[in-house]
């Protein structure tokens, strides 16, 4: 009997070490690494998970896929990627750091791009697990963290969905049209387009908290309570067959959330529940590449119901634009529902007929179109942006009307070419035609004869009165000896400026001196003598420009204009300009992330007080980096405003609203990413991507505030879009920028636009390394 227990005993052991070895082996020790080169990945102990590089339109992403044997390697779809979107280049490397950090480096910029922020967390080791999470384990086998927590586009079974967190559609392309599903305020699950627009929901339980969703293994959806009760319950097709070994919830691209079982029959994935019956019914789910319908085989497209852009083929704009001069006119299209995206938002009318619909955008010069809807409500939404989308069908039962320009060049070769109608009493007559025209000439030659004469007898008398008072203009030199002018500002010569500046030996820029006035105040001096500027009107701007006042501009202190010399002479700030600052590493360092957005802040409000305070309107004409200048506690002044008008070829007050809006934008990405002149492309790039906090120069000090970047970003690229219409002002700028107004996504600037590439799930686009 004791021989047989220790044999009992021997053989309990030994199976234990025969269970343990799989999990013992597939333990990811630190200083682990994968690389693209290489092609290695880590593996789950049942090998139905692995991780490694996969490839990305020549690129390549780093993420978990189903690695089963079952299921062929083309099809083996990634349930999840590290940093969602984001992709690096062919020598990139994922790595366990010695430090229990896992990191994903990226050789293209040579930089880490992704972190799991462990390091101090006492990991000691990492564990791809069999249902699929990657998890970080401490000596004790405690999770400090896991890839369940940071969910992409996929939910696995088994796996949460808390409140906090997100699921994210990959993009089809990089723009900033990206769907997510949450747990709303409301206590729902949403489908929501970007943060402005839900398209889907479950079932509200506005008293409840602690919501959690989660997909099980037997195929049911699930919402529960913090008691861990389900309160809302979806089931797919295949609910309970368990022959079934993987499922996966996926928000695809296209904004729909879907389930999808492996059948092993069809060596396929199949269907078994989607959230949204109708994809036409997903918001933007033509983007802007038409609107949405069904073709013969059921199957939705997108089609343009009106001409593509001028500036874009692939673009599908609505084609009224407010310059048109030559009047304008309704399209009706039946059967249609039009929606704007950008911003997604819409003017409603209630109680309107469809003709007074169509009525009121006409004779609104911002109505771009109109949509009747005609379900009961008789409601008319009107659309003041060009860029919209919608769907059309013969279930749809409303009527849209879409403005277009009336181009009367058009007609003209028609009625020149028209055959002559026969005379009536309402078509004018050859001789009733010329008789007209000889009375126009003769009308026209008395008033040029009349115009004529008045001319030269005012010019007589201007003669006459210069003749009895003769006037000089005086010379502007002799100012300086009375202190002082009227605007509050020193008329100098040319001698004093010399004075002034040592002989100009103090160089700080290009046409630049540093000054010293009498009274031992600093000044800057701004060289303009090469300029050419008629003298009159130079004085003229400078009284302009005296008058004007404020905290975020700098004084101007006086100026000289003598002989073929113009200087300006304004306050000297001790840091000098914004751009120097950003290069100079010890000061961008005291650039934290308040004092970064203090600094946008004042910028947006001194050039709101150009355009909007000011007596007359003032434009800046060339607001950069380098004409915004910091003091010694790093507060922004705008310097050279208005400059414009006198110095260059710009219209009187400086240039338009619409340049310094563009300019401003490219300013505040400047100061966010710490590069003075930087393009935007790769800063839209990065925020379409979720990646926002990776335009942000990593040497901030105190980090950054998450809902305070989101919405500078979003202010920022409608700073930059390509049509002027659709900037916004100055006023509105600084009140997003306080938190005083929100702020709607905006569509891809022009310059930052890249060509939509389809993605399908499982379909082999993302290929293994």
């Amino acid at each position: 009997m004791l021989g047989t227990g220790k044999l009992s005993c021997f053989y309990s052991i030994l199976l234990r070490i025969i269970l343990l070895l799989p999990m013992v082996s597939s333990q990811i020790p630190l200083g682990s690494k994968l690389s693209v080169e290489e092609k290695n990945h880590w593996v789950s102990p049942n090998g139905d998970f692995a991780i490694g590089f996969f490839n990305r339109s020549n690129e390549y992403g780093i993420g978990i896929r189903i690695s089963s044997g079952s299921i062929p390697t083309e099809k083996q779809p990634v349930v999840w990627a590290a940093g969602g979107d984001l992709r690096v280049g062919d020598k990139s490397y994922f790595e366990l750091t010695k430090t229990g950090e896992l990191v994903l480096f990226d050789s293209t910029r040579g930089v880490t791009v992704w972190a799991s922020k462990t390091t101090n967390s006492s990991v000691d080791s990492a564990v791809l697990q069999d249902d699929g999470n990657l998890v970080l384990l401490k000596k004790n086998k405690d999770i400090v963290w896991q890839s369940f927590d940071t969910p992409s586009d996929t939910l696995l079974p088994g796996q949460n969905l808390s409140s906090n967190q997100v699921l994210r559609a990959a993009s089809r392309n990089s723009i900033s049209s990206y769907y997510s599903l949450r747990i709303g305020l409301s206590g729902d699950l949403e489908l929501k387009w970007e943060n402005d627009v839900v398209y889907w929901r479950s079932a509200m339980f506005p008293s409840q908290s602690d919501l959690r969703a989660v997909l099980a293994s037997d195929g049911a959806f699930q919402l529960f309570d913090h008691m861990s009760s389900p309160i809302w319950s979806v089931f797919s097709d295949d609910h309970g067959e368990l022959d079934v070994k993987f499922r996966v919830l996926k928000l695809d691209v296209d904004g729909n959330l879907r389930l999808r079982s492996w059948s092993k029959n069809s060596t396929s994935w199949k269907l078994v529940w989607q959230a949204v019956e109708n994809q036409c019914d997903v918001f933007a789910t033509c983007g802007l590449t038409g609107i949405c319908s069904f073709n013969e085989s059921k199957a939705p497209v997108c089609k343009c119901p009106f001409s593509l852009s001028p500036q874009s083929s692939s673009k599908c704009l609505l084609p009224y634009q407010q310059g048109c001069k030559s009047g304008s006119s309704m399209v009706k299209l039946d059967h249609t529902s039009l929606y704007a995206i950008y911003p997604p938002n819409e003017t409603i009318v209630s109680q309107v007929s469809s003709t007074q619909c169509q009525n009121l955008c006409q004779k609104d010069h911002l109505c771009t179109a109109a949509t009747f809807m005609n379900d009961g409500t008789a409601s008319c939404k009107i659309k003041k942006t060009q860029y919209a989308s919608g769907q059309s069908g013969l279930s749809i039962t409303s009527v849209s009307f879409v403005k277009i320009c009336t181009d009367p060049i058009a007609v003209i070769p028609n009625l020149t070419k028209s055959k002559p109608e026969s005379p009536s009493q309402n078509t004018p007559t050859r001789q009733d035609h010329l008789s007209v025209c000889v009375s126009c000439v003769l009308g026209v030659g008395g008033g040029t004869i009349i115009v004529f004469i008045v001319i030269h007898l005012g010019l007589i008398g201007f003669w006459i009165y210069r003749k009895r008072y003769s006037f000089t203009t005086p010379d502007y030199s002799t100012y300086n000896k009375d202190g002082p002018n009227p605007s509050g500002f020193l008329a100098l010569s040319h001698s004093e400026m010399k004075d002034i500046t040592g002989n100009f030996n103090h160089r700080v820029g290009s046409n630049t001196y540093k000054g010293i006035l009498p009274e031992k105040q600093p000044v800057l001096v701004k060289d303009y003598s090469t300029a050419n500027i008629d003298p009159r009107k130079f004085r003229c701007g400078i009284l302009k420009l005296g008058s004007i006042h404020h905290r975020n501009l700098v004084r101007l202190e006086g100026y000289c204009c003598e002989s073929s010399y113009r200087f300006l002479v304004y306050e000297y700030l001790q840091n000098g300009s914004l751009a120097k600052c950003l290069e100079d590493p010890v000061i961008a360092r005291r650039l934290t992330w308040r004092k970064r957005l203090d600094l946008c802040l004042a910028v947006a409000r001194a050039v709101s007080y150009l355009h909007m305070g000011c007596r007359e309107f003032v434009g800046h004409g060339s607001l950069s980096c380098e004409n915004v200048v910091l003091d010694e506690n790093l507060d922004a002044k705008v310097s050279e405003y208005g400059l414009t008008s006198f110095l260059g070829d710009g219209p009187d007050g400086g240039g338009g609203s619409a340049g310094d809006i563009r300019d401003f934008g490219y300013v505040v990405l400047a100061v966010l990413s710490g590069v003075p002149n930087g393009g935007c492309d790769w800063a839209y790039e990065k925020w379409a991507g979720g990646n926002a906090a990776e335009i942000v120069n990593e040497t901030i000090d105190g980090g950054v505030d998450g809902d305070e970047l989101e919405r500078v970003l979003r202010i920022m690229f409608w700073c930059l879009q390509s049509d002027e219409r659709m900037r916004p002002t100055m006023g509105e700028i600084v009140n997003v920028l306080e938190g005083a107004m929100a702020v709607d996504a905006p569509p891809p600037p022009s310059a930052c636009r890249r060509e939509p590439g389809a993605e399908e799930y499982g379909s082999g686009s993302e290929s293994d390394v």
